[in-house]
């Protein structure tokens, strides 16, 4: 194996966002020699967005905190279960066989470019546009991308993201060439959907969003689907799932999103932007 190698690996199966089927991933040493493991992990909300920290200097690379599992013993290869033994269920993380590190380590460049003997491995739902955005799980949330010092950018590179960045990103995996903007600029590459922008309404148990016209947003055929965007000005959402209301867009309906708290899912109520006009999009292409 190139220690500097990405490994993409689908160890996942789906039925629906609530039955999951784990599997195992085994990492061999490129020798077959002996080694201690261990399993690298972003840490959420530790990043310097500011150069120096001053609030007037430029926009660089964010510098990240990463937690270090190792694993037991030494092997030449290591069996890891995601959910388990200090591995994500899910998204992006490292595996290095690189002994005595410790508990955190601290860096700007992708680990698996810093560090020699270190790999990136990045799970997926599924190829589809919404599926490729769940690489981006376990990734911290990062405003306004930025360049890496080698020059890639720090969402391709899939150290972090912020909103548009993260709706951007699955479009890029799938071989568009969209370059990253903020939630204004995207906006020229995605085509309306409905009338105007839409609010909650509260109905019986849960919200639904409705124009100034009293029409519903609609959720299917004929209205949003898995993969478009909702747009609540600051933010940038991709719609996921169809929860509440049947055919409605309603607070209940899931979302893919990167805030605070990284890339994440959640409902449209818990989504921090919940009660702001949100307009709906879809992917020009």
């Amino acid at each position: 194996m190139n220690p500097s190698a990405t490994l993409f690996l689908l160890c996942f199966m789906f039925s629906s966002m609530d039955a999951v089927v784990p599997c195992t991933l085994t990492v061999e040493h490129p020798s077959g020699e002996l080694v201690r493991w261990s399993v690298i992990i972003p840490i959420p909300y530790h990043h310097d967005n500011l150069a120096g920290g001053s609030s007037t200097a430029a926009f660089l690379a964010d510098t990240l905190l990463y937690s270090v599992h190792t694993q037991a013993g030494f092997a030449s290869s290591v069996v890891l279960i995601p959910g388990q033994t200090g591995v994500p269920e899910i998204g992006t993380f490292y595996v290095t066989w690189l002994d005595g590190l410790p508990d955190t380590i601290r860096m700007v460049d992708p680990p698996h470019r810093q560090m020699e003997s270190t790999v990136r491995v990045s799970l997926r739902l599924d190829d589809g546009y919404t599926g490729l955005l769940f690489e981006m799980m376990n990734t911290p949330f990062i405003m306004a991308p930025r360049h890496t010092p080698d020059g890639s950018h720090q969402t391709d590179e899939r150290l972090g993201t912020d909103c548009a960045g993260l709706a951007v990103y699955g479009k890029r995996r799938q071989g568009f060439h969209i370059p990253y903007a903020g939630p204004a600029g995207i906006t020229r590459f995605l085509t309306p959907l409905g009338s105007g922008s839409y609010l909650p309404v509260f109905a019986g148990d849960t919200w639904v969003f409705i124009n100034s016209l009293g029409d519903s947003a609609k959720v299917g055929d004929e209205g949003l689907r898995q993969g478009d965007i909702l747009h609540f000005g600051a933010q940038v959402s991709v719609f996921l799932e169809d929860r509440g209301i049947s055919g409605v867009l309603d607070s209940d309906d899931l979302l893919i999103q990167s805030w605070f708290q990284g890339t994440h899912v959640c409902t449209i109520g818990e989504n921090g932007f919940f009660g702001m006009p949100v307009r709906l999009f879809r992917w020009a292409f």
